[in-house]
């Protein structure tokens, strides 16, 4: 993949970060908040959720070639679909942790796959997206949040998998990686590698 479409991506992750910064002027991130719900944060939750269908997507992609995803006329799929494709190769995904700044906490957003089909904020998306007449508080701060992070991680797995096998997240060029307020946070790696790359 070349690096223009990977900056597509991640330019629309730090476009949907910028969104979320701006809420600070209105919410204060902070736990006490995490169940406050708004059109706008419903708006930030459907649009991260879409993207993370696009880049789980474009991930199975680059897993396996025999995949549907590789025919852009088909547009089945489902986030249990991409957990087995992308933890049949990466199942270490999981452990990947974020800083949120502002808060005292670290969050593994992709945690549940491990358990679970999808995680609970994926759940919470769907039910906005289908039943927001009886779910709207489901678009909340820490859906958000989860979402958010989720959208990170695998925006660094993708451009990681796409550039080369020996390439670390420190030689790829900076610029993809720049976010302002989400941190992805390796504490086993000093290398700042993902986690199923800690060994190469």
């Amino acid at each position: 993949m070349e690096k223009k479409q990977l900056a597509n991506h991640w330019n629309y992750f730090l476009l949907l970060e910028k969104d979320f910064i701006n809420l600070k002027n209105y919410i204060e991130v902070s736990e006490r908040n995490f169940e406050t719900y708004s059109f706008e944060l419903s708006k930030i939750l459907q649009l991260a959720c879409s993207e993370i269908d696009s880049v789980c997507r474009l991930l199975c992609k680059t897993i396996d070639s025999t995949s549907d995803y590789f025919d852009e006329t088909v547009f089945s799929g489902n986030i249990s679909q991409y957990k087995d494709i992308i933890l049949s190769k990466y199942p270490k995904l999981t452990q990947s942790e974020v800083i949120i700044l502002d808060l005292d906490i670290d969050i593994k957003p992709w945690e549940e796959w491990d358990v679970k089909d999808s995680p609970n904020w994926w759940k919470s998306y769907n039910l906005v997206k289908h039943y927001r007449h009886s779910n709207f508080e489901k678009a909340n701060l820490e859906n958000i949040i989860y979402a958010l992070s989720a959208l990170m991680i695998l925006n660094l797995y993708l451009n990681r998998v796409s550039g080369s096998d020996k390439s670390s997240l420190q030689d790829l060029q900076p610029k993809y990686f720049e976010s302002k307020y989400f941190s992805l946070y390796i504490v086993t790696d000093p290398r700042n590698e993902l986690p199923d790359f800690e060994e190469n």
